[in-house]
Protein backbone atom coordinates (compact mmCIF):
# COMPACT_ATOMS: atom_id res chain seq x y z
CA UNK A 1 0.00 0.00 0.00
CA UNK A 2 1.54 3.51 -0.86
CA UNK A 3 -0.49 6.82 0.18
CA UNK A 4 0.39 10.33 0.45
CA UNK A 5 0.63 10.22 4.60
CA UNK A 6 1.30 7.61 7.08
CA UNK A 7 1.49 7.74 10.72
CA UNK A 8 4.86 7.53 12.55
CA UNK A 9 4.88 6.26 15.68
CA UNK A 10 7.61 6.52 18.73
CA UNK A 11 6.72 3.48 21.32
CA UNK A 12 8.18 4.69 24.59
CA UNK A 13 7.74 2.46 27.69
CA UNK A 14 6.41 5.87 29.35
CA UNK A 15 4.30 7.17 26.39
CA UNK A 16 3.37 6.98 22.80
CA UNK A 17 4.31 9.70 20.23
CA UNK A 18 2.62 9.64 16.86
CA UNK A 19 2.47 12.38 13.51
CA UNK A 20 1.33 11.90 10.28
CA UNK A 21 4.07 12.57 7.63
CA UNK A 22 3.47 13.51 4.50
CA UNK A 23 5.73 10.97 2.27
CA UNK A 24 5.90 13.39 -0.83
CA UNK A 25 7.39 16.54 1.11
CA UNK A 26 9.56 14.03 3.81
CA UNK A 27 8.27 15.81 7.05
CA UNK A 28 5.70 15.78 9.62
CA UNK A 29 2.36 17.81 9.08
CA UNK A 30 0.23 17.31 12.16
CA UNK A 31 1.14 17.98 15.74
CA UNK A 32 2.59 15.27 17.63
CA UNK A 33 0.21 13.34 19.78
CA UNK A 34 1.55 11.82 23.07
CA UNK A 35 -0.22 9.54 25.09
CA UNK A 36 1.20 7.94 28.39
CA UNK A 37 1.80 4.45 28.41
CA UNK A 38 2.97 2.30 31.30
CA UNK A 39 4.62 -0.66 29.71
CA UNK A 40 4.20 -3.21 32.61
CA UNK A 41 0.10 -2.66 31.91
CA UNK A 42 -1.92 -5.35 30.66
CA UNK A 43 -2.27 -6.17 26.83
CA UNK A 44 -6.03 -4.56 27.15
CA UNK A 45 -4.47 -1.57 28.53
CA UNK A 46 -1.68 -1.35 26.41
CA UNK A 47 -3.76 -1.56 23.27
CA UNK A 48 -6.37 0.84 24.52
CA UNK A 49 -3.18 3.50 24.80
CA UNK A 50 -2.41 2.50 20.70
CA UNK A 51 -6.11 3.11 19.96
CA UNK A 52 -6.52 6.26 21.87
CA UNK A 53 -3.00 7.65 20.42
CA UNK A 54 -3.78 6.89 17.01
CA UNK A 55 -7.56 8.27 16.93
CA UNK A 56 -6.94 11.29 18.38
CA UNK A 57 -3.73 11.81 15.94
CA UNK A 58 -6.32 11.37 12.75
CA UNK A 59 -8.86 13.56 14.36
CA UNK A 60 -6.12 16.01 14.99
CA UNK A 61 -4.97 15.68 10.80
CA UNK A 62 -9.09 15.45 9.86
CA UNK A 63 -8.65 12.23 8.34
CA UNK A 64 -8.30 8.54 8.50
CA UNK A 65 -4.93 7.70 7.10
CA UNK A 66 -4.30 3.64 6.51
CA UNK A 67 -0.88 3.69 7.00
CA UNK A 68 1.27 2.96 10.22
CA UNK A 69 4.54 2.31 10.78
CA UNK A 70 5.81 2.21 14.56
CA UNK A 71 9.08 2.33 15.90
CA UNK A 72 9.62 -0.30 18.98
CA UNK A 73 12.37 -1.54 21.19
CA UNK A 74 13.67 -4.90 20.62
CA UNK A 75 13.84 -7.88 21.00
CA UNK A 76 10.98 -7.92 18.55
CA UNK A 77 10.25 -9.74 14.97
CA UNK A 78 9.89 -6.41 12.95
CA UNK A 79 8.97 -8.54 9.67
CA UNK A 80 6.40 -10.39 11.31
CA UNK A 81 5.19 -7.44 13.91
CA UNK A 82 5.30 -9.53 16.71
CA UNK A 83 6.96 -8.28 20.32
CA UNK A 84 9.73 -10.32 21.96
CA UNK A 85 10.48 -8.19 24.77
CA UNK A 86 10.40 -9.35 28.42
CA UNK A 87 11.73 -6.70 30.07
CA UNK A 88 8.85 -4.06 28.69
CA UNK A 89 5.63 -4.81 27.00
CA UNK A 90 5.53 -8.04 28.65
CA UNK A 91 2.22 -8.59 28.18
CA UNK A 92 2.45 -8.32 24.16
CA UNK A 93 4.75 -11.15 23.98
CA UNK A 94 4.55 -13.36 21.05
CA UNK A 95 1.36 -11.32 19.58
CA UNK A 96 0.71 -10.64 16.33
CA UNK A 97 0.60 -6.78 16.88
CA UNK A 98 -0.85 -5.28 13.70
CA UNK A 99 -4.10 -7.78 14.00
CA UNK A 100 -4.36 -7.11 17.26
CA UNK A 101 -4.72 -3.14 16.96
CA UNK A 102 -6.89 -3.95 14.09
CA UNK A 103 -8.96 -5.51 15.98
CA UNK A 104 -8.54 -3.23 19.20
CA UNK A 105 -9.44 -0.31 16.71
CA UNK A 106 -12.17 -1.80 14.30
CA UNK A 107 -10.31 -1.44 11.27
CA UNK A 108 -9.28 -4.33 9.53
CA UNK A 109 -8.13 -2.17 6.29
CA UNK A 110 -5.06 -0.65 7.94
CA UNK A 111 -1.87 -1.56 7.27
CA UNK A 112 1.13 -1.62 10.06
CA UNK A 113 4.31 -1.73 9.95
CA UNK A 114 7.16 -2.00 12.63
CA UNK A 115 11.45 -1.53 13.04
CA UNK A 116 13.68 -1.40 15.48
CA UNK A 117 13.79 2.38 17.45
CA UNK A 118 17.52 3.77 16.32
CA UNK A 119 16.95 2.06 12.66
CA UNK A 120 13.44 4.62 12.56
CA UNK A 121 16.06 7.34 13.74
CA UNK A 122 18.44 6.32 11.10
CA UNK A 123 15.50 6.43 8.31
CA UNK A 124 14.17 9.47 9.51
CA UNK A 125 17.82 10.98 9.39
CA UNK A 126 18.31 9.60 5.85
CA UNK A 127 14.62 10.36 4.38
CA UNK A 128 13.78 13.97 5.51
CA UNK A 129 17.00 14.92 7.66
CA UNK A 130 20.94 15.24 8.32
CA UNK A 131 21.07 11.96 5.90
CA UNK A 132 19.42 13.19 3.05
CA UNK A 133 20.67 12.82 -0.21
CA UNK A 134 23.49 10.71 1.82
CA UNK A 135 25.33 7.32 -0.02
CA UNK A 136 26.18 5.07 2.49
CA UNK A 137 25.41 6.26 6.77
CA UNK A 138 25.73 4.88 9.68
CA UNK A 139 23.67 6.66 12.02
CA UNK A 140 24.28 5.81 16.42
CA UNK A 141 21.99 7.31 18.99
CA UNK A 142 23.65 7.76 22.33
CA UNK A 143 21.58 7.81 25.20
CA UNK A 144 20.89 5.77 27.61
CA UNK A 145 22.09 2.86 25.33
CA UNK A 146 23.62 3.25 22.26
CA UNK A 147 21.54 2.34 19.34
CA UNK A 148 22.40 1.91 15.66
CA UNK A 149 21.35 1.94 12.11
CA UNK A 150 23.12 1.67 8.61
CA UNK A 151 21.49 3.40 5.73
CA UNK A 152 22.35 2.67 1.89
CA UNK A 153 20.95 4.73 -0.31
CA UNK A 154 17.96 5.23 2.23
CA UNK A 155 17.23 1.19 2.91
CA UNK A 156 18.34 -0.38 5.78
CA UNK A 157 20.86 -2.66 5.91
CA UNK A 158 21.29 -5.22 8.41
CA UNK A 159 22.49 -8.15 6.74
CA UNK A 160 24.80 -7.72 4.46
CA UNK A 161 28.87 -8.54 5.27
CA UNK A 162 29.44 -4.70 5.68
CA UNK A 163 27.36 -4.49 8.92
CA UNK A 164 27.66 -6.42 12.20
CA UNK A 165 24.72 -8.62 13.02
CA UNK A 166 21.63 -7.17 12.62
CA UNK A 167 23.07 -4.21 12.02
CA UNK A 168 23.40 -3.74 15.48
CA UNK A 169 26.56 -2.20 17.47
CA UNK A 170 25.73 -2.08 21.35
CA UNK A 171 27.22 -5.40 22.10
CA UNK A 172 29.84 -5.07 20.11
CA UNK A 173 33.14 -5.59 22.16
CA UNK A 174 35.27 -2.36 23.17
CA UNK A 175 37.73 -2.05 25.57
CA UNK A 176 37.47 -4.58 28.51
CA UNK A 177 33.40 -3.95 27.95
CA UNK A 178 30.81 -3.26 25.18
CA UNK A 179 29.71 -0.42 23.32
CA UNK A 180 26.76 0.11 25.57
CA UNK A 181 28.97 0.90 28.01
CA UNK A 182 31.55 2.79 26.36
CA UNK A 183 29.26 5.73 25.02
CA UNK A 184 26.32 5.49 27.10
CA UNK A 185 25.10 7.95 29.80
CA UNK A 186 26.67 5.22 32.22
CA UNK A 187 30.15 6.32 30.82
CA UNK A 188 29.97 9.87 30.85
CA UNK A 189 28.68 9.54 34.51
CA UNK A 190 31.07 6.92 35.60
CA UNK A 191 34.41 9.02 34.60
CA UNK A 192 32.90 11.61 36.13
CA UNK A 193 32.98 10.10 39.38
CA UNK A 194 36.38 8.92 38.65
CA UNK A 195 38.04 11.80 38.08
CA UNK A 196 36.02 13.91 40.95
CA UNK A 197 34.52 11.52 43.47
CA UNK A 198 30.89 13.22 42.66
CA UNK A 199 27.82 11.44 41.33
CA UNK A 200 25.48 13.32 39.33
CA UNK A 201 22.00 11.86 37.62
CA UNK A 202 22.80 12.76 33.86
CA UNK A 203 25.58 13.86 31.19
CA UNK A 204 23.90 16.99 31.08
CA UNK A 205 25.35 18.35 34.44
CA UNK A 206 28.81 16.72 33.37
CA UNK A 207 28.18 19.02 30.03
CA UNK A 208 27.07 22.13 32.17
CA UNK A 209 30.64 21.63 34.23
CA UNK A 210 32.41 21.21 30.94
CA UNK A 211 30.73 24.62 29.21
CA UNK A 212 31.73 26.58 32.40
CA UNK A 213 35.32 25.26 32.38
CA UNK A 214 35.68 22.90 34.38
CA UNK A 215 38.73 20.65 33.55
CA UNK A 216 37.76 17.58 34.79
CA UNK A 217 34.70 17.64 32.84
CA UNK A 218 36.34 18.89 29.72
CA UNK A 219 38.59 15.89 29.96
CA UNK A 220 35.45 13.33 30.21
CA UNK A 221 34.48 14.50 26.76
CA UNK A 222 37.56 14.62 25.16
CA UNK A 223 38.07 10.74 26.33
CA UNK A 224 34.92 10.55 25.27
CA UNK A 225 35.14 11.71 21.52
CA UNK A 226 38.58 9.91 21.28
CA UNK A 227 37.09 6.55 21.92
CA UNK A 228 34.05 6.90 20.04
CA UNK A 229 36.21 7.30 17.03
CA UNK A 230 38.66 4.02 18.08
CA UNK A 231 35.02 2.08 18.04
CA UNK A 232 33.73 3.88 14.73
CA UNK A 233 36.83 4.35 12.79
CA UNK A 234 36.99 0.64 11.31
CA UNK A 235 32.84 0.11 11.37
CA UNK A 236 32.60 3.05 9.36
CA UNK A 237 34.94 1.70 6.96
CA UNK A 238 33.97 -1.66 6.30
CA UNK A 239 30.75 -0.27 5.72
CA UNK A 240 32.16 1.88 3.88
CA UNK A 241 29.88 5.00 4.81
CA UNK A 242 30.05 8.62 4.02
CA UNK A 243 28.41 9.95 6.70
CA UNK A 244 27.98 9.37 10.45
CA UNK A 245 25.21 10.57 12.13
CA UNK A 246 24.40 10.96 16.10
CA UNK A 247 21.43 11.51 17.57
CA UNK A 248 20.76 10.91 21.33
CA UNK A 249 21.10 13.08 24.26
CA UNK A 250 24.41 13.08 24.53
CA UNK A 251 25.18 13.69 20.87
CA UNK A 252 23.18 17.13 22.14
CA UNK A 253 26.74 17.69 23.48
CA UNK A 254 28.63 17.41 20.37
CA UNK A 255 30.89 20.06 20.44
CA UNK A 256 32.55 19.01 23.21
CA UNK A 257 34.05 15.91 21.78
CA UNK A 258 33.79 16.95 18.08
CA UNK A 259 37.15 17.85 18.03
CA UNK A 260 39.04 14.58 19.16
CA UNK A 261 36.13 12.41 17.52
CA UNK A 262 36.94 14.08 13.86
CA UNK A 263 41.00 14.01 14.73
CA UNK A 264 40.83 9.70 14.66
CA UNK A 265 38.08 9.33 11.95
CA UNK A 266 38.65 8.11 8.22
CA UNK A 267 39.17 10.80 5.76
CA UNK A 268 35.81 11.35 3.78
CA UNK A 269 33.60 10.74 6.58
CA UNK A 270 31.31 13.46 7.52
CA UNK A 271 30.12 13.86 10.59
CA UNK A 272 26.41 15.45 11.19
CA UNK A 273 24.48 15.97 14.21
CA UNK A 274 20.50 15.23 13.93
CA UNK A 275 18.15 17.62 12.74
CA UNK A 276 15.03 15.69 13.53
CA UNK A 277 15.93 14.83 17.04
CA UNK A 278 12.51 13.62 18.54
CA UNK A 279 10.80 13.70 15.05
CA UNK A 280 13.71 11.33 13.39
CA UNK A 281 12.00 7.98 14.68
CA UNK A 282 8.36 8.98 13.72
CA UNK A 283 9.35 10.25 10.09
CA UNK A 284 11.53 7.02 10.05
CA UNK A 285 8.38 4.70 10.94
CA UNK A 286 6.59 6.16 8.64
CA UNK A 287 9.24 5.97 5.95
CA UNK A 288 8.34 2.43 5.67
CA UNK A 289 5.77 3.54 3.11
CA UNK A 290 7.72 5.74 1.06
CA UNK A 291 7.44 4.65 -2.62
CA UNK A 292 9.99 2.92 -3.90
Amino acid sequence: MHSKYAIGVDVGGSHLCSSVVDLDEKKIVSSPVVTPMDHTSSKEEILACFKENLKDTMEAFGAEVQCIGLAFPGPFDYAAGIPLMEHKFAALYGMDLGEALKDTIGNHSLEFRFVNDASAFALGECFGGSGKGRSRVLALTLGTGVGSGFVVDGVLDETSDRVPAGGEVWNLPFGDTIVDASFSTRRVTGSYFALTGKEVPGAKEVATAAREGELAAKQVFADFGRDLAAFASPVLEKFGADTLILGGNISRNYMLFSEPLLAGLPAGVEVRTSSLLDQAAMIGAASLFRQE
